[in-house]
């Protein structure tokens, strides 16, 4: 028995042959010049190198910044003094948050944040990148003893609000989360799971820069009601 699947399916070979036909005859009509690019750019955007490029691009330029700018405790201490109670009401009230969606519902998206916010998230990423792998090769002035790992838990489709973040592990896991307002209930979600080893100062002020950092991402990007993150003490790793 026919069902719609087969109908569509049936339906899509037999107009294929004429469009292939109606493509060919187009493309006949094109320079080789012109091939030749369009054949590069379906092969790069296929193998995702457009992205990859534009992400080496990014991190070149983060590393300059960071460079230019240099950090020290002091620096992680100001920024933890300066954004620590930071909410999305006044981030808002700031005028750095422009009509964004629901905290739960779709990422922040880049014309939801004014010149300034969009500014802001740049720092706040350099200052999560800093705190997690800065040394003194990129001018950063660290004490790290305490070999520690972050977790942080959050939906597939938001991943790529981190994904300038490097060695990383990646999980793909399924959650669950009852949003008592009713918002943004989750049944089985596809989420990811990220773990990244750092090393921690005695003092605990690089894991709660690396928390200020998280919370302020997902206030101006990744936009959910809870960004789990954790960090543990690691007695002993083949990375040490």
């Amino acid at each position: 028995m026919d069902s719609i699947n087969n109908i569509i399916k049936k339906a899509q070979n037999d107009i294929f042959p004429e469009l292939e036909a109606k493509i060919r005859l187009e493309l006949e009509k094109k320079d080789k010049d012109w091939l030749i690019d369009q054949i590069i750019f379906l092969t790069c955007e296929r193998h995702s190198l457009h992205e990859q490029k534009s992400n080496f691009e990014n991190i070149k330029k983060r590393l300059i910044r960071i460079k230019s700018i240099g950090y020290d405790s002091k620096t992680l201490s100001d920024f933890i003094g300066e954004y620590q109670k930071i909410n999305r009401s006044k981030l808002e009230e700031s005028g750095l948050l422009l009509n964004p969606p629901k905290m739960g519902l779709n990422s922040i998206a880049v014309q939801q944040r004014s010149i300034k916010g969009e500014t802001l998230l740049k720092k706040v990423e350099d200052m999560l990148y800093v705190s997690l792998y800065g040394d003194i090769t990129i001018n950063v002035d660290l004490k790290r003893n305490q070999k520690e790992m972050l977790t942080i838990m959050l939906p597939k489709s938001k991943s790529d609000s981190l994904s300038f973040l490097k060695a990383v592990s990646e999980m793909n896991v399924t959650g669950t989360w009852n949003d008592p307002d009713g918002v943004s209930n989750d049944d089985h979600t596809n989420n990811v799971e990220l773990q990244i080893e750092f090393n921690n100062d005695e003092e605990g002020t690089i894991g709660l820069a690396i928390f200020t950092a998280l919370n302020l991402i997902n206030l101006l990007h990744v936009n959910e009601q809870i960004l789990y993150t954790r960090m543990e003490k690691i007695e002993r790793s083949s990375l040490s």
